[in-house]
């Protein structure tokens, strides 16, 4: 993923019925960022030296527990638009921390 098309294409491909998940990593080394999209709100998860942990999003996004291997808790998903643009920084930033949501450890996040 290495420009705004790839994002798009991305998420386009994420909201479809039979993928919903991915992960993105630029080399082996790299922080991971989970990424799913589920009933057009996307949901992330970062994994790196700095953090791991969940996007804040709406207050009002369900929970992805059934729907998803990692397990969004309520309140980490977020309109697309704002989802596109902390995809597009993790890509442009080769693998940083996103600033584009605000983010909660795993261990904190109460949903």
């Amino acid at each position: 993923m290495n420009s705004a098309a790839d994002v798009d294409e991305l998420i386009a491909l994420l909201g479809r019925a039979d993928v919903g998940s991915a992960t993105i990593q630029g080399g082996e080394e790299d922080a991971v960022l989970d990424v799913q999209v589920h009933d057009g709100l996307g949901y992330l998860l970062y994994a790196g030296d700095d953090l791991f942990g969940y996007s804040v999003g709406a207050p009002d996004s369900p929970a992805l527990v059934e729907v998803s291997e990692v397990g969004f808790p309520a309140g980490s998903g977020m309109d697309l638009e704002q989802f596109r643009d902390v995809l597009v920084e993790f890509a442009e930033s080769r693998g940083r921390l996103p600033t584009a949501v605000s983010w909660r450890s795993a261990d904190e996040f109460s949903g």
